[in-house]
């Protein structure tokens, strides 16, 4: 049994590179993609610290907007919101009829197409929620009660 396991460990270099399932796979590759999407994904979703806090007005003064540009902004964002969130739903019935018609990738295609369109409207509203309210740096639960939490926004402005 020893003599086989000498033998066959000195011949490593004449079968190691034919059975050698982490090179055939480009296991590295794949290791450093994998690496770099999470990397990408981490910087996505979670969201980066404020450097410092500022009250709407301050924003306004600093960007030196006047109450006209702050009223067509509103106007730009809920038009922007309108018209994201009507081709989101025209696409997302165009996928529905796509999967009636048994066509499944453009069917599934046309719901990632919507749903960026739904993301995009979404964004658009979010800042017309936080325009509408003169408050920055609202939460998500804040945006989908509709009300803003009165200590937080106080407390923001005193500071």
């Amino acid at each position: 049994m020893g003599v086989f396991r000498k033998v066959g460990s000195g011949l490593s270099w004449a079968y190691k590179p034919a059975v050698d399932v982490k090179a055939w796979m480009g296991w590295d590759i794949i290791k450093s993609s994998s690496r770099y999407v999470y990397g990408l994904g981490k910087e996505v979703f979670v969201p980066a610290e404020a450097k410092h806090q500022e009250s709407f007005e301050e924003a306004m003064e600093r960007l030196h907007l006047s109450e006209t540009d702050i009223q067509d902004r509103q106007k730009e964002f809920a038009r922007l919101f309108l018209i994201y969130a009507l081709m989101g739903l025209a696409i997302f019935i165009y996928s529905i009829v796509l999967f009636f018609k048994m066509a499944f990738m453009g069917g599934i295609l046309a719901i990632v197409v919507s749903a960026l369109a739904f993301g995009m409207a979404f964004r658009q509203h979010f800042w017309l929620f936080q325009i509408k309210h003169r408050k920055l740096g609202c939460s998500l639960s804040e945006w989908y009660h509709s009300k803003i939490d009165e200590q937080s926004s106080n407390t923001e402005g005193q500071s």
